[in-house]
This record gives structure tokens, C-alpha cells and sequence, in this order.
């Protein structure tokens, strides 16, 4: 069998690790972590980790944060462009092959246990129905699942980069504090680890909001606004995350409805699983499900939070394994 060398790469990180498979069985083996602030290029991190691991690879599948066309990509949220010809001039690899992050997830949702997953709506589970992803994080990624019954058939979205509807009179304010400022709102502005700081500062600067010393003193703003809302600590804190998760379930609900996801909506990225007991109260689901005439359909969406990290790494190697 090929020496596989499966990697996923978000906008704050790189995942690398070797793919062994028994009896049907996909492990990771050498699975390292590099920060992606620490490199200036793919290249780099690959040529440590080569180093490293002293393997020889023939064949490497990538899930990388960004639209691949063309088996080339530059990330979304990183200044790399990255290309499949390159890597096996450079790299002597037989083959490489590029998806987008999204669709690397969605081919690793097989790989996991039931455990794995934090139920927020039961819904009524359809075996032939679509499926629907969303993954907050350094950006924010979407991908829909085509299913026909017996195989799922994952494509990529750059939905994220569509704009943000604003869903009540807060949110317009929200909007136009962010126009005002960007010149263009896309949903990822709101959606995302910087969108959660773009909600704080508009509370602080236009809603009375206060800025704590906690505040002041965060290496990681959003981190920090997640901590102290979750503790009930600052009011303001606690408003912010609120507005995050209704936007966060408005834009799922839009993919859901988008996708006609009556086999579910899964949710992804490194955001979700920190603020899973904010997720679990009920807020998410009422904004979820919203009012109007597909209030009967979206009730009916499974909703399932990924609590899974190597979700995408294992759906890398999992395209990989075809090649």
C-alpha cells in the first residue's frame, strides 16, 4: 500500500500526521500540530515534519481552509497559496490531491462514534436526506452532503463569504457598526473567533457595553470573551456571546433550508465544542428554527455539534486512501 501523509490546514494551525489502515480501520500515526503564525509557508512546516518523522511518503491528500480550483488554493485566511503540481515536484510525492476543509470533515464524520458527537436537536433523522456543515472558527466554512442512500458525496461552499442578514433591529445596528468600518459585511465578519470580537466591540462602542480589565489583559480576545461569559462573570461578555450564537444558528438554519438538510446540520470547527453548554440551553435551537412558514421543517433538522478535533485530518485520510 502507498505511504499516505494526511494534513488538514486551517486558518490557525496545520495537522500532519501518517495514515495506517488494517482490516478497514483508519489510524493517524505521528500526528503533529504546528501554529501556523510560526511558519511563513506550507513549505516550511513540511519540511520539518519530513525531517521528523524520517518517512517516506508516495501519495498526501490536504484539507486546506480556502476554495480549491484547479487543485489550487489560496487560504482564506493565511497568505500561502498552495498547488498539488508543486508539492510533488517538490516533495517526490506520486500524487497530491487538495479538497477544501469543509468536504475533508464531512468525509471524516464516518470515521466517528456516536460519542463523538453533542446532540442540540433530535429532530427525526431521514436515512436518504442531505446533510449540511458549519464550522466556525479562524473563518467561517460551509460544505452540503448529497446523499443518494448508500454513499454521501460532500461539496464545497464558500458560503461563509456570503453576506450577513441581519435577524432583529440589534443585528441592522450590528450591520451597519461593521459596514461602516468594512465597507462589505460577510457573514464570516459575525460568524468566526474575530466576528465574537467585532460583537464585543460593537456593544462596548455603540450599546453601553463596558470594557473589563480582563479584557485588556487577553493575548486572545475571543478565548477571553468566551471564558468570562460562560462564567457569568461580565455582563457584557455574556451579551456578546448570546448575539454570536443566534447569528451562528441563523446562518445554520440558512444553510439548512439552502441544502433542504433533512438527514441534519453538523457543527463543526474549534468554537462550537468551547461553548457547548451555551449551545445545549436552548438558545441555538430558537433561533434555529425561527418563525414562519419552514418552522415545521427546520424543527425537524437533526442538529449534532462535532466534538471530535481531528474530524478533517481523518477525512483527509480518508480521500487519501482512494488515490
Amino acid at each position: 500500500m502507498a505511504s499516505l501523509l494526511a494534513g488538514y490546514i486551517s486558518g490557525s494551525s496545520v495537522d500532519l500526521a501518517r495514515v495506517m489502515e488494517r482490516k478497514g480501520v483508519i489510524r493517524l500515526v505521528s500526528h503533529h500540530t504546528y501554529q501556523s503564525r510560526d511558519f511563513s509557508n506550507l513549505d516550511s512546516i513540511l519540511q520539518l515534519h519530513l525531517r521528523k518523522s524520517r518517512a517516506e511518503f508516495t501519495v498526501a491528500c490536504f484539507g486546506v481552509a480556502g476554495p480549491v480550483i484547479g487543485q489550487t488554493v489560496s487560504t482564506t485566511n493565511l497568505p500561502w497559496r498552495i498547488t498539488s503540481a508543486a508539492l510533488v515536484k517538490n516533495y517526490g510525492f506520486r500524487k497530491v490531491k487538495l479538497i477544501n476543509d469543509l468536504v475533508a470533515t464531512a468525509h471524516g464524520l464516518s470515521q466517528l462514534d456516536p460519542d463523538r458527537f453533542f446532540t442540540i436537536n433530535n429532530g427525526t433523522d431521514s436515512a436518504d436526506g442531505n446533510l449540511g456543515l458549519i464550522a466556525a472558527g479562524t473563518g467561517l466554512g460551509e460544505a452540503l452532503i448529497y446523499t443518494d442512500g448508500r454513499q454521501v458525496y460532500p461539496y464545497a461552499s464558500e458560503g461563509g463569504h456570503g453576506d450577513f442578514a441581519p435577524g432583529n433591529q440589534l443585528e441592522v445596528e450590528l450591520w451597519q457598526y461593521l459596514y461602516s468600518e468594512l465597507g462589505q459585511v460577510e457573514v464570516e465578519d459575525v460568524v468566526s473567533l474575530r466576528g465574537l470580537q467585532n460583537i464585543f466591540n460593537f456593544l462596548v462602542d455603540t450599546q453601553g457595553g463596558t470594557r473589563g480589565s480582563w479584557m485588556d489583559r487577553a493575548d486572545d480576545p475571543p478565548a477571553a470573551i468566551i471564558e468570562t461569559a460562560l462564567a457569568g462573570q461580565d455582563q457584557t461578555a455574556s451579551r456578546a456571546l448570546d448575539m454570536f450564537i443566534d447569528c451562528y444558528a441563523s446562518e445554520a438554519a440558512n444553510l439548512a433550508l439552502k441544502g433542504m438538510t433533512l438527514g441534519g446540520v453538523y457543527i463543526g470547527g474549534i468554537i462550537a465544542p468551547r461553548i457547548i453548554s451555551a449551545l445545549g440551553r436552548g438558545r441555538f435551537m430558537r433561533r434555529f428554527v425561527k418563525r414562519g412558514k419552514m418552522e415545521s421543517v427546520l424543527a425537524s433538522v437533526p442538529v449534532r455539534v462535532i466534538i471530535e478535533e481531528k474530524t478533517g485530518l481523518q477525512g483527509a485520510a480518508v480521500v487519501g486512501m482512494t488515490l
